[in-house]
Order: C-alpha cells, then structure tokens, then sequence
C-alpha cells in the first residue's frame, strides 16, 4: 500500500504532478500522534492534493503533492508550504532529510538541522577538495532561499 499511494492519487488526478519540495522527513515516532494533524492542517491550508506514505516505525514519511506547478497561484503556494513544514518538523526535533539528500532545496534549514559546527565543517570540506567551487556550487555549503527555490521544477 505504501508503494501504491501515490500512484492510485496519479491515476485518478491527470491535470497535475508531482512537486517534490516537503517530500522526505523523519520525526521522532513519539511525536507523531501530535504531529501528523498539525502536518495535516498545513495541507489544507494551501489546499495541497498529497498522498503521504512512510515507515511509522522510524517516523520517516514522503508527502507527495501533486500540483500545476507551471499556475503562479500554486507556484506560490511552495515557498510557505515548505518553510511551515520544514519548521514543523525541526520543531519536532526531526531531519527534513531522511532517505534522500539535503544539499539543494533544503539548503537554507541545514545549519538549524546540523548546528553551525557541522555545517563550518560541510564549507571546510568543500574547500578542500574543491578550492574554485565548480562542483555543485552552494550545494550543501551555502544554499540560499533563491537557490533553494530555483532546483524546484518550474513546468512539465
């Protein structure tokens, strides 16, 4: 069932796809009776159409929103989206990286994620095996909001 969420909401929804931008977290599974109605309640708020699957047992979960995202009025939907559940889920003590990576679109929350001592060592590294920044440049080191916002698909 886990596997198939998604794609029974794909099959019925034809018009929009997938926005992947609050797609992989983990909270503490103590907190999840309390955190999946909050979770829930900043869904409907944006009037977001997802399907949410996971792992209860270590709290990891994929929210799935399916979306026009080419529409400027949903486009605009992803930025307060996405600060309200990243900050949901760090106010839970979570990771808003959970199987996959953290580098590009959840750049600006790395440093509240790791702690500045973890994220001076991310820059360290990077100047060390890659001194002129050519390789993915801000990618896990210096991401900004703009940055962020500009790995998010921008039409289908």
């Amino acid at each position: 069932m886990r596997r198939e969420s998604f794609n029974l909401l794909r099959n019925k929804v034809k018009d929009k796809h997938t926005a992947p931008f609050i797609d992989d977290f983990v909270v503490p599974p103590q907190h999840l009776v309390e955190f999946f109605p909050k979770l829930q309640a900043i869904i409907k708020k944006y009037n977001l159409l997802a399907t949410i699957a996971g792992h209860m047992g270590d709290g990891n979960f994929h929210v799935i929103p399916l979306m026009k995202i080419e529409d400027p009025k949903e486009r605009a939907k992803l930025a307060p989206a996405m600060r309200e559940v990243n900050e949901l889920v760090l106010g839970y003590g979570g990771s808003i990286s959970g199987e996959h990576n953290d580098g590009m679109i959840r750049g600006p929350w790395l440093e509240e994620m790791y702690g500045k001592e973890v994220t001076d060592f991310f820059c360290q590294t990077k100047a060390i095996f890659d001194p002129e920044n050519i390789f993915n440049p801000h990618k896990k080191t210096d991401a900004d909001w703009d940055f962020s916002m500009s790995h998010i698909r921008q039409s289908f």
